[in-house]
């Protein structure tokens, strides 16, 4: 809306005088006022595996327990015989399916032919894309088992069964499935006690330990955690920081330089630690990418149908739909895990 009586611009008549024969001054790109980064999507789709059709787009066969068994011998060799023992399970699941509608009016194709500043189906576009984005990024951390046609998430990977007691099919809680489990860990009881101070660098790097012993000695590739969870984290190493202002000696601040002062991402125990807007907090992850991937459709991958008349709807106009088919799946639940119960957030 036009706003009169501000700075040079007059009130009254004249400032309808000038509102008539007056084009106003007009910055020809959209700035976007919402929407969130994921350092997590990011990364996954960075190293995001191809999916197809079949009946599970994504079937992983999973080993839970020893096929074989072994014993010492003696002077004269002698052995049991052996016993066949199954030891596999195939993990199934299927894509999830997002897709966004886009209209195209004939009043607007009509009236934006020519003389536009910015393009409203540009923007519409550019927006089915960045809404994709926030969803898939923030379906990552919540639990979506109850609804069959939402995407497999952080949560059910690397839960225990204390919430998504099945997992690719496979029942977690049933006999001789334990391994099957993830690591859901309580960081508010003992012996974390987390729940009022947040991680240190101390409890973090114990705690790296912790998780990795349980996952088979493989640490995990990366940590996420609450913006407010991570800060109280960095406010730990900045109360350890040291700079040095050595004028000549390279690698170090001289008189020109500019102290640099927090760290963007943490790194204990050689584990980057990183954060996400779309995790809960008092929650963090920790995920290890040879076991754990985002899956994306080849024939579903930002596709975009292309434009159709709605002419035999009784309309002029066009429509189209943008489509993205994906899941997050872990071959290994063990493999990472998910602590609930963190306290001390910065905010």
């Amino acid at each position: 809306m036009p706003i009169p009586g501000l700075g040079v611009a007059p009130t009254g008549g004249l400032y309808n005088e000038l509102t008539a024969v007056t084009r106003r001054a007009f910055v020809p790109k959209l700035f976007v006022q919402m929407y969130f980064a994921s350092p997590t999507l990011y990364y996954l789709m960075g190293g995001a595996q191809r999916a197809a059709g079949g009946l599970n787009q994504v079937t992983i066969p999973m080993q839970g327990q020893s096929m074989v068994q072994g014993q010492f011998t003696g002077y004269g060799g002698g052995f049991n015989s052996p016993n066949i023992i199954p030891g596999i399970q195939n993990g199934q699941f299927n894509l999830a399916y997002w897709v966004v509608p886009i209209p195209l009016p004939f009043g607007e194709t009509v009236i934006q032919a020519t003389d536009r500043e910015i393009s409203v189906l540009k923007a519409r576009m550019n927006d089915a894309y960045a809404v994709t984005r926030q969803n898939v990024a923030r379906l990552l951390f919540t639990n979506n088992s109850g609804n069959s046609l939402y995407p497999n998430s952080f949560i059910d990977a690397f839960d225990n069964g204390t919430n998504v007691p099945s997992y690719g099919g496979i029942n977690r809680l049933a006999a001789g499935n334990q391994a099957f489990q993830g690591q859901y860990i309580n960081l508010g009881a003992a012996p974390w006690s987390l729940s009022v101070t947040g991680f240190t660098r101390k409890s973090m790097a114990a705690f790296l330990e912790y998780v990795t012993d349980n996952a088979g000695g493989e640490s995990p590739t990366f940590v996420v955690m609450n913006p407010a969870d991570h800060a109280t984290l960095n406010g730990d190493f900045i109360g350890n920081e040291q700079q040095f202002v050595t004028p000549g000696n390279a690698g170090k601040y001289d008189i020109n330089s500019s102290a640099r002062s927090s760290f963007p991402n943490l790194n204990v125990s050689g584990v980057p630690i990183f954060a996400d807007h779309f995790v809960p907090k008092g929650n963090v992850f920790g995920c290890n990418v040879k076991y754990s991937n985002l899956y994306v459709s080849e024939d579903a991958f930002f596709d975009f149908s292309g434009f159709y008349s709605l002419v035999p709807l009784g309309q002029i106009g066009q429509q189209g739909v943008c489509i993205f088919g994906y899941d997050f799946l872990s071959a290994k639940s063990v493999s990472g895990f998910w602590g609930f119960g963190l306290g001390g957030a910065s905010w």
